[in-house]
C-alpha cells in the first residue's frame, strides 16, 4: 500500500499558497492549525521540514483588487507577507509546543557547496533544537521563482540535499487526474513509477492550478525518482491531510518500480 511508513525518516513537506491563503490574502487558520497537528504528530520519531509558499499571497491585501503588479512590487509584497506568514505558522505550532525557524533560500544558493553545506548545517541543528525548519523562497532575490514556480522546485532541491526519503506537496487539488478537461469523469492517478511523456502530457493540460501548477511538480517528482526517493502530491485542505497518507492510499505517489 502507498503510504507514510516506518521507512520515511526524513520528510519534506511544501504547502501551496492556494492552500494558505483565500484570495483576498487572508490566512486559512484551520488549515495550517490541521497541517501544524500533523506535523507535530509525525515530528515525534520522524525529521520534517516544512517549505511554505504564501508570502505573496499574503502580502497582497495591501493592494487595491484590480491592480496589475510589477515584478518590483511582487518582491516589495513578498517581503511585507514574508513576516505575516511566519508569525502564522510560529503560532499555530506554538499550540503544540513547537517552535519553528525560518530559512530562505533560493534553489541557485543550494547549488553551491558552501551554501548547501551551510543549509544543511542550520536545518540538522533547528532539529536538534527541536524546532520546525520553515523554509520558503526568498522572493526578494528569486525573481524567477516569482514569475514560474510556487517552491515545488525548492521542496526537492531540499529533499535532495538532504537525502529525504520522501516529499509531500499539499496542493489544492487531491493529485495528478487522468484528465484536467471533464471533472465529472477524471478519476486520480494512484501511482506514477516514471516521468515519461504522457505523464509531461497530462501536466501540461492541467492549466493553472497554482502557481507553481502541475508541471513544477511532475518537475519535482523527476528530482525525487532520480535519487530513489518517493514523492506524493495530495489535497492540503482535507481533514489530517498528512497523516491521512499514513493510513490509507491517497493522493498521487511517485515511486520507482
Amino acid at each position: 500500500m502507498l503510504k507514510i511508513s516506518s521507512k520515511h525518516k526524513k520528510i519534506v513537506i511544501k504547502v501551496g499558497s492556494a492552500v494558505l491563503s483565500n484570495n483576498s490574502g487572508g490566512i486559512k487558520k484551520k488549515v495550517m492549525l490541521n497541517i501544524a497537528h500533523d506535523i507535530a504528530m509525525l515530528s515525534k520519531n520522524k525529521e520534517v521540514v516544512l517549505v511554505s509558499s504564501g508570502s505573496i499571497a499574503m502580502g497582497k491585501k495591501i493592494l487595491p483588487k484590480m491592480h496589475e503588479i510589477s515584478l518590483a512590487e511582487s518582491q516589495a509584497i513578498a517581503a511585507i507577507g514574508q513576516v505575516d506568514l511566519m508569525l502564522a505558522w510560529k503560532e499555530v505550532f506554538k499550540k503544540f509546543s513547537l517552535n519553528v525557524g525560518q530559512i530562505l533560500l533560493t534553489p541557485k544558493e543550494i547549488e553551491t557547496k558552501k551554501d548547501r553545506n551551510n543549509a544543511i548545517k542550520t536545518i540538522n541543528q533547528l532539529h536538534k533544537f527541536g524546532a520546525i525548519p520553515v523554509i520558503n523562497e526568498n522572493d526578494t532575490t528569486a525573481t524567477d521563482e516569482i514569475q514560474f514556480g510556487d517552491n515545488d522546485l525548492l521542496a526537492a532541491k531540499i529533499a535532495k540535499i538532504l537525502g529525504a526519503d520522501l516529499l509531500i506537496l499539499l496542493s489544492s487539488i487531491d493529485g495528478l487526474y487522468d484528465n484536467f478537461s471533464d471533472a465529472r469523469s477524471r478519476k486520480i492517478i494512484r501511482e506514477v513509477n516514471k516521468i515519461n511523456a504522457p505523464v509531461k502530457k497530462l501536466a501540461a493540460g492541467s492549466g493553472n492550478l497554482g502557481k507553481g501548477g502541475m508541471k513544477s511538480k511532475i518537475q519535482a517528482a523527476e528530482i525525487m525518482l532520480k535519487i530513489g526517493s518517493e514523492m506524493v502530491i495530495a489535497n492540503g485542505n482535507a481533514t489530517d491531510p498528512i497523516l491521512t497518507l499514513k493510513k490509507t492510499s491517497s493522493g498521487t505517489w511517485f515511486k520507482k518500480d
